[in-house]
């Protein structure tokens, strides 16, 4: 499902050195490492959201380098569903409205029934009408992965899903990735948290890239 062949990508002297990752199909895969190693790169660069200085990626066996931007933010509408790190709900719409937003960006009818299920499973659906800045952290975090799921992508990419989290949130989130992948969806996770890396069915350590695992 995601295959990425001597991915560079360098700001200065610091940046991702020469990567290879592999991800199967149906495959919960973790991504490790120390701060500054390079995760949150090479994820931008899976997702097409930043083109590395060299090397290839390859989604569902198709070279993503050689999409346009627009089918790029289409595979990411479509096949890949991505939860950033940074803070990405639209602060303008509810919590209800962000949920929904991505199915409309596809162009899709949303799913309002699977959407609400979603909002239950991740203890959201008291929040629905409220605004992201009326939310906590660990409701914040639940809502970006809630819009994630809602497109129902063949492919999850995580960049720390569970950070900041107190226990019963991160608990939640990890849950639903499992839930989902037990479904079928590969799942992609950048994380620190033990207990995540622990539930992958493999950890792929990018500080090591003589690991047989990467």
């Amino acid at each position: 499902m995601i295959e990425g062949k001597n991915i560079t990508k360098l700001f200065g002297k610091n940046g991702l050195k020469s990567t290879d990752i592999t991800v199967k199909k149906g495959e919960m895969a973790a991504l490790a490492g120390a701060s500054g190693c390079g995760k949150s790169t090479l994820l931008n660069i899976l997702t097409g959201m930043l083109r590395p200085d060299s090397g290839s990626v390859f989604i569902k066996g198709t070279d993503i380098s050689k999409l346009s931007e627009k089918e790029r933010t289409a595979l990411r509408s479509g096949v890949i569903g991505y939860m950033m790190q940074k803070n990405a709900l639209l602060p303008e719409l509810t919590v209800w409205q962000n949920i929904l937003f991505p199915a409309y960006t596809a162009k899709k009818k949303p799913d309002k029934q699977k959407a609400e299920e979603i909002a239950e499973r991740l203890s959201l659906t008291s929040l629905l009408g409220s605004y992201p800045s009326q939310i906590s952290g660990g409701e914040y975090r639940r809502a970006m992965l809630a819009r994630v799921l809602v497109t129902e992508p063949e492919i999850i990419i995580a960049d720390e899903p569970t950070s900041n989290l107190d226990r019963e949130s991160a608990e939640i989130v990890r849950d639903m990735l499992k839930e989902v992948n037990s479904s079928g969806t590969t799942v992609l996770a950048a994380s620190h948290d033990p207990m995540l890396l622990e539930s992958a069915d493999r950890v792929i350590d990018l500080g090591d890239r003589s690991s047989e695992n990467v």
